[in-house]
């Protein structure tokens, strides 16, 4: 390892590897030094027993035109080359007590629109109105995104204003001021359109509805995909991309301090190798793949305060335990018939019932379970099985507060506990599961904060809660106080794969123009 680089990138998460590698391929030399055994923080897979478990990715977008921020990052990295897309059939199914039969919804929205209006027949005008709401602000988004010169802007002038007011119009509204004004008291319906709730947030009075309009519209208009092999592939290809290019990737190495000289300026940083072994590397840009407190504790005290005030009164994001399973037998054997299958408890009745779901894993379990969202990997040529069955995993969201005080011994008999109570929901749903269970992994909100380092084990970045002026949405900026340090992670603005890499590209833009 050399004494100097031009960037240095602290953590490898898709933001940190992002924005490493688009300044390798521009030919700058990179250094990314990763404190864990592996590269990638969630976006990784993990081996037990002979099996390849996914940390976190249920499916993504597929990086094409209009407002995906993934396309101009693959086609600047030729990404394309070295990632396999695994298209999911449907979106998800939805299983619920309260609704009756399962129902099924498709992708793209006219097929969803049908789908819902077959359930719901005296909804069917309000279901036409929100989808299209859905469809006209991802158009606006993607125009937003688009660079067009003034003619371009004159000539389609007409074309815009229904856009422009599907943004403008709910800039700062919630979820549920949407959904209320859309379909009033119909609580099955709403239940129904944010059954998928948890891998946003868990209260609709607070998830920002254009946050959940672009995610949710992204998928139900384009469909899902899986990342063939794991997201690690993807984390693969970007470190791939700085060492071909000279750059150096390590792991085992804890940055603990950001050098700055006396203007302030960040110039390198300091990191562990080991208990006692300490190194110093320097570059004029520094780019933290790290929530910002995790980042302030690394610089000197007196530039803490300047470089934490952006991010004040911002809460992080939700954060979510998982399951993840090794079966004998493939998972459709069972009954399972979809990829993604949502399972709503008979106790919630409304989406404002979510909040309830999070504090259920504090304690042992009871007679209310969480609502769940199972992902049948054998549904698909997900590329995680090379002999036997496809692994199976459930989630719902979490907080660090249910687990962060039990020791060690009590930590590891909640687990246990709710493993065992978890797996008897999905052999209640499909019989023979419980049989099929050959081992079962649980990680919590409390492994998401040790793995990730990040507070509350929130796994999004910052919470899409609505803005608090108009035409402002949360902020997004790379920049920091400290001239050299850029933020380059889902911190940067959205959460997810999509919104990391926007952000490592953001920051990737901004230091370039300082080189």
């Amino acid at each position: 390892m050399k004494s100097h680089y031009d960037a240095i990138v602290i953590g490898s998460g898709l933001g940190g590897l992002t924005a490493g590698a688009l300044l390798a391929r521009a030919g700058h030399e990179v250094l990314v030094l990763e404190k864990n055994p592996g590269f990638g923080g969630a976006a990784s897979t993990f081996e037990r027993g002979g099996h390849r478990f996914e940390v976190s990715l249920h499916e993504t977008t597929l990086p094409g035109s209009g407002a995906d921020p993934k396309a101009a990052v693959f086609r600047a990295l030729d990404l394309d080359a070295h990632i396999t897309f695994v298209p999911i059939e449907t979106f998800q199914e939805i299983r619920s007590p309260v609704l009756g039969a399962p129902l099924t919804l498709p992708h793209g929205l006219d097929a969803v629109e049908a789908a819902l209006a077959a359930r719901f027949p005296d909804r069917r005008e309000a279901i036409h109105r929100f989808l299209k709401q859905i469809g006209r602000s991802q158009e606006a988004l993607a125009v937003f995104a688009e660079k067009h010169g003034g003619h371009w802007w004159l000539g389609h002038a007409a074309d815009l204003p229904l856009d422009l007011w599907a943004l403008v119009r709910d800039m700062r509204a919630s979820l549920s001021e949407v959904l209320e004004r859309y379909f009033g008291k119909d609580e099955l319906l709403k239940l129904v359109l944010t059954a998928n709730l948890p891998y946003y947030g868990d209260d609709p009075d607070r998830l920002w509805w254009l946050a959940y309009a672009i995610a949710q519209g992204g998928f139900l208009s384009g469909g899902g995909y899986y990342i063939k092999g794991g997201s690690g592939k993807l984390t693969e290809a970007l470190v791939e991309v700085i060492r071909d290019a000279g750059g150096e990737a390590l792991t085992g190495r804890r940055v603990t301090h950001v050098l700055t000289d006396e203007a302030g300026r960040a110039t390198g940083v300091r990191f562990q190798t080991g208990a006692d072994d300490v190194a110093e590397v320097s570059a004029p840009v520094i780019f933290a793949n790290a929530a910002p407190q995790a980042v302030a504790q690394m610089l000197d005290e007196p530039l803490r305060d300047d470089f934490l005030a952006p991010y004040a009164g911002r809460d992080p994001s939700i954060s979510l335990f998982s399951v993840q399973y090794a079966l004998s037998r493939p998972a459709s054997d069972l009954g399972v018939t979809s990829y993604s299958t949502v399972l709503l408890p008979g106790w919630m009745q409304t989406p404002d019932d979510f909040r309830a779901a999070a504090p259920l894993l504090g304690a042992a379990p009871g007679d209310r379970l969480p609502p769940l969202i199972a992902v049948d990997y054998g549904q698909i040529d997900s590329g995680l099985a090379e002999d036997g069955p496809a692994p199976f995993s459930v989630t719902g969201v979490d907080r660090l507060e249910n687990w962060e005080d039990l020791s060690e011994t009590a930590y590891a008999a909640r687990k246990s506990e709710w493993i065992g109570a978890l797996t008897q929901r999905l052999d209640a749903e499909w019989p023979g599961f419980a049989a099929a269970v050959t081992s079962a992994e649980m990680m919590t909100a409390r492994s998401m904060r040790d793995v990730l380092g990040t507070p509350g084990g929130a796994v999004h970045g910052f919470a899409p809660e609505p803005p608090s002026k108009l035409l402002s949405g949360p902020p997004s900026t790379v920049r920091s106080s400290v001239p050299g340090l850029w933020i380059a992670s889902a911190w940067s603005g959205f959460g997810g794969f999509t919104g990391a890499m926007s952000g490592g590209a953001m920051a990737a833009r901004a230091a370039l123009r300082r080189l």
